[in-house]
């Protein structure tokens, strides 16, 4: 029924009821067959019989008239797939096959009427337009579960043009079909590129290739755009993978890419770049062969592979093994030794290259080096070779490494080319570099006979004459260099004159090193050589005498070598102080001028200083200094100047001998302590400022036979210092030139003596870096109240005003003698507060009823007072001032008393020799304000290195000096003076309202005060003088007392 109305719609072109009518006439026989049968799947098997035929018929027809050519399509493919496997079959279906794959399967691509009129929704197949789009839907479903070379095996015999009379007949096992070669491998070439399976595509075109001869046919045309798009894909694809470092994948791309011939040199070009990453080079270098077959103007040569090779094999420098691995190349033997020795000559391996190239003479013939581009280039190298090795040789000469030299010009001289005057040159440096300065002197010559107008004859005559010693002469001969090669017609040979350092501007440079090196050393030494006294002017023209200077000017010629200059200069002047008590009759500086310490007169003293200079002279030193004769105390400026600069100048020292008169060779452990220069103030300081101190007994014998070069060093001398000062040896050293650890200075000069009053003063203005104060011997105990106000001055530090005793005539508030700092300065100065402590008292006060705006006045109005200072011998005192009631005299078992009670202190007891009831008004002063204000660090009692920086040793050698500076490296040595007090911080920040609670808390503490009376009332002015105490007078200030008392007690005394 449904077949019948089918073929009626489909005669009257109702196209889509025809396909529903044969749809459900199909449907209608799917119980009758072995297997369900779909539109677009036949199941592999199904058994056909006439009226399914017949369905199946009219539906493809009833498809392609409603332009439904694709489904269509598939299904007579799908049809002849199953007809292959079936039994069954008609030469009658078979010739309605053909005939409809030539009426409607073609206009898939030919584009009939009608199919110009399909469904715009109908999506046909793309495909070549010269391709069979059933053979295209053949490989598509081919090559979808199978290679391609079984898909073209299983193609053989399949014809999808129209058959004839003369096509086969069916077979037995089901229809064969013939069809042309080209057109299966076409489409299976097509369909896998389109699956952009490219090698696989170029190799079954290259398989199509070879079976058909090169013979395409109807298919060249397609053929040749095919190669050219396999080429160029498989080419980017190369790419790819080479730059992603697959050399493997590249190398196979590009190798596909190169079979599809014609070959392109850039591809040859890319994959010898690849075989050179994977250091496959005979295949890079066979690559490179064709390139240059195909193209010779290309620059990609057997050079440029040659060279990578190179580089790889010569990074551990074997280059006979590189040679070796060479055999198999295919290029002619000399191109690898020129490689190799470029290679080599590249890496500075020069040695190595002129070996390898004396390897390439000997194997190779005379003509096939002489071949015109490699005679060139063997001339070349020689040249590059020679003068390279040269200069390398040259800078082994200048480094001292003479045995380097020495294989360097044998080596250049083994290649240099025939040259009668650079072959003399060479030789003669080559002599120089084993040593036969005259014979490198006779072979100089020779090379300016044979070239006199060359400079580098004179040059290599100037090295050889250097090298012999003849300084004088070396440096004549540089000046002929310099005044040739100024006069030279060559610009070029001008212009290098100016590259040479003239001997004149060395030497000018030596006096000025000179000159800075001894600047801040003593005015005088003793030349150890002639034992007479030299200033610096004579000092000076000794070492420009030494033949060290003609030496120095001669090796500088290109440049000059101020560390070495240093090194020398500073070598020289190294000297030597002594450390001694004085003695009657010592050698004075008017004796000793006009005569050789060597020619005096037999006395103790005279003994005493000429074996301190053979000491000296035996130790290898130059140069000596004692203050006996060194200093003429006659001329003030002299005598002021030593004063100041003797605690560097021992500190400069390169050693310090110290001479102890009356301890003898057999003293035992202690007699160092107990020894005269162990209480000496002078000797103090020239122990702390040695750095090498040895010390000698009377009979100049080594103290306790110490054999180390520095006593200072030697436990024995480090206890007995120890004892004898009372503090530790780490301490002493930490002891610097300046204003810092004032105290403790004070302390230690307390213990030691003088025979000149004065002394005891003059003889800290070095250790306190004091200059400017004149020494005025005579002045008697003023000299000390001068030092010590010069010291308060410059630093602040009022514990210099923490004594008892007996007041001195230059200030009340000064003492009289040294010793009273024999005693600790905490006797007076509050105690320090713990901070456990000081944070309960500041939580009490912040609780309590306190005037907080008062405390912070207070706070503010000591924070504004300056330092103390000197005026004259007047001196300002910041501080805080209690008035005093009358005092009353008593006795008690330690002597008389003076009692008084105070509303500020309560009950006061004080000792003093004078009469306080005697005085006008009396004040208890509270001068530690630094204390209050947590300033206190300057009295901890412990020991603070200076800012200043520590000066190094004439006999140091100081490597660290650049060779370009041109300031004076030894101004840190002697010309800081001492910086003003360093601004005192805080390690934790606080706000001004917890200062001002921690300076209460502080003003609580006890204390020790100062005692001031006042003297007078001139023109606004009042004066005050300390009264001098015997023992501290110690207070503590009382919780009643109102800060607003204490605000209006803050003043500034003016005391004398």
């Amino acid at each position: 029924m449904h077949l019948l109305l089918g073929n009626s719609r489909l005669e009257s072109g109702d196209y889509t009821g025809a396909i529903r009518s044969f749809e459900r006439a199909r449907a209608q026989m799917r119980p009758h067959t072995s297997q369900a049968l779909s539109v677009f799947s036949l199941i592999s098997g199904w058994k056909f019989d006439d009226l399914a035929i017949t369905i199946q018929r009219q539906l493809c027809e009833a498809l392609c008239a409603a332009g439904r050519r694709k489904e269509a399509a598939e299904l007579v493919l799908k049809m002849v797939k199953t007809f292959r496997q079936e039994v069954y079959m008609s030469e009658t279906l078979t010739k309605w096959i053909s005939d409809f794959t030539r009426r409607c399967l073609s206009t898939l691509v030919g584009g009939s009427d009608k199919a110009s009129k399909a469904a715009p929704n109908d999506k046909l197949p793309t495909l070549h337009p010269t391709s069979s789009p059933l053979l295209q839907e053949w490989a598509r479903a081919s090559l979808m579960c199978s290679p391609w070379k079984d898909a073209l095996i299983a193609a053989s015999g399949v014809n999808i043009f129209p058959c004839t009379d003369t096509s086969p007949v069916p077979n037995s096992v089901g229809l064969e079909f013939t069809a042309p070669r080209p057109m299966i491998y076409r489409a299976i070439c097509e369909r896998l590129e389109t699956m952009d399976h490219i090698l696989d595509a170029s190799e079954c075109f290259l398989q199509m290739k070879n079976e058909l001869t090169g013979k395409f046919g109807k298919q060249a045309i397609w053929a040749e755009a095919f190669r050219k798009r396999c080429t160029e894909k498989l080419e980017r694809l190369g790419d790819v993978a080479a730059d992603a470092q697959q050399h493997d994948d590249a190398i196979t791309r590009y190798s596909a890419a190169l079979s599809l011939k014609p070959p392109i040199p850039h591809v040859f070009i890319k994959r010898s770049k690849v075989y050179i990453a994977k250091g496959l080079w005979e295949d890079a270098l066979e690559d490179v062969n064709q390139v240059a077959t195909l193209d010779p103007s290309t620059p990609w040569g057997h050079e440029r592979v040659l060279m990578e090779w190179a580089k790889v094999n010569l990074k551990n420098g074997l280059w006979k093994d590189a040679l070796s691995a060479a055999h198999g190349f295919k290029i002619p033997r000399v191109l690898i030794y020129r490689t190799l020795c470029q290679g080599l000559e590249a890496v500075e391996g020069m040695i190595d290259a002129i070996d390898c190239f004396h390897q390439m003479t000997n194997e190779l013939t005379e003509e096939t080096i002489a071949q015109a581009e490699q005679a060139e280039w063997v001339l070349e190298f020689r040249y590059s070779c020679s003068e390279k090795l040269e200069r390398f040789g040259d800078a082994a000469m200048d480094s001292q490494q003479h045995d380097e030299a020495l294989k360097y010009y044998s080596a250049a001289l083994s290649v240099h080319p025939t040259n009668n005057h650079g072959f003399s040159i060479l030789q003669s440096k080559h002599c120089m570099a084993k040593g036969l300065w005259e014979d490198a002197l006779n072979v100089a010559n020779e090379a300016i006979a044979f070239d006199p107008l060359s400079p580098r004859g004179y040059e290599t005559k100037r090295a050889a004459l250097h090298g012999a010693g003849r300084y004088d002469d070396a440096i004549q001969t540089f000046e002929t260099v310099l005044s040739m090669m100024g006069q030279s017609p060559d610009p070029q040979v001008r212009e290098r004159s100016g590259q040479y350092i003239r001997p004149s501007s060395t030497r000018t440079m030596i006096r000025k090193i000179v000159q800075r090196t001894i600047r801040h050393f003593p005015r005088v030494l003793i030349n150890m050589t002639t034992g007479r006294l030299q200033n610096k002017t004579e000092q000076a023209a000794a070492f420009m005498s030494l033949p060290i200077v003609n030496k120095l000017v001669s090796s500088m010629t290109t440049h000059i070598d101020r560390r070495h200059i240093k090194r020398e200069v500073r070598h020289f002047f190294r000297y030597v102080m002594l450390s001694h008590k004085w003695e009657e009759n010592e050698p004075l500086f008017q004796q000793v001028i006009h005569m050789a310490v060597y020619d005096l007169q037999q006395s103790p003293t005279h003994d005493k200083l000429q074996m301190f200079c053979k000491i000296v002279r035996d130790a290898g030193f130059d140069w000596a200094w004692s203050d006996t004769c060194c200093i003429d105390k006659q001329d003030h400026f002299v005598l002021q100047e030593a004063l100041v600069a003797m605690f560097k100048w021992y500190r400069s020292s390169a050693l310090v001998i110290v001479f102890l008169r009356g301890v003898s060779s057999l003293a035992q452990l202690g007699g160092l302590m107990k020894s005269i220069w162990n209480t000496r103030a002078w000797t103090l300081q020239e122990y702390v400022a040695g750095r090498v101190v040895q010390f000698y007994t009377e009979d100049w014998t080594p103290y306790l036979n110490l054999d180390t070069f520095n006593h200072k060093e030697s436990p024995e001398i480090i206890s007995e210092m120890e004892t004898a000062t009372g503090v530790s040896a780490q301490q002493l050293t930490s002891l610097r030139p300046g204003l810092s650890s004032i105290r403790d200075k004070l302390r230690l000069a307390s213990t030691r003596q003088t025979t000149m009053i004065e002394d005891v003063a003059y003889s800290l203005l070095g250790i306190f870096s004091v200059s400017g104060i004149p020494a005025i011997y005579g002045e008697g105990e003023n000299a000390l109240g001068r030092l010590l106000a010069h010291i308060l001055t410059g630093s602040g530090d009022v514990s210099v005003l923490a004594w008892t005793g007996q007041s001195g005539g230059f200030n009340s508030c000064l003492p009289a003698h040294i010793t009273v700092f024999n005693r600790p300065a905490s006797s007076h100065v509050p105690p320090p507060v713990e901070d456990s402590e000081m944070e309960k008292i500041i939580t009490t006060l912040r609780t309590s009823a306190l005037d907080l705006d008062l405390a912070l006045k207070l706070y503010d109005r000591l924070n504004d007072l300056p330092s103390p200072w000197f005026v004259a011998s007047r001196m300002k005192l910041p501080c805080i001032a209690f008035k005093l009631p009358a005092l009353s005299p008593s006795r008690t078992s330690s002597g008389r008393v003076y009692r008084v009670e105070t509303p500020a202190f309560g009950m006061l007891e004080i000792k003093t020799k004078q009469d306080p009831t005697r005085l006008n008004s009396l004040y208890l002063i509270y001068p530690w304000l630094d204390v209050l204000l947590d300033r206190e660090d300057m009295y901890t009692g412990e020991f603070m290195e200076d800012d200043v920086e520590e000066p190094s040793s004439p006999g140091a050698d100081d490597e660290d000096v650049s060779d370009e500076e041109a300031e004076d490296d030894f101004a840190s040595l002697h010309e800081h003076e001492p910086p003003s007090p360093p601004a005192r911080t805080d390690t934790v920040p606080m706000d001004r309202e917890t200062r001002a609670l921690r300076l209460l808390a502080r003003l609580r503490q006890p204390f020790g005060a100062l005692l001031l009376t006042l003297t007078s009332m001139r023109r606004r002015s009042v004066v005050y003088r300390r009264v001098a105490a015997d023992s501290a007078i110690t207070v503590q200030l009382r919780e009643s007392v109102p800060l607003s008392d204490v605000l209006e007690n803050v003043r500034i005394l003016d005391v004398l």
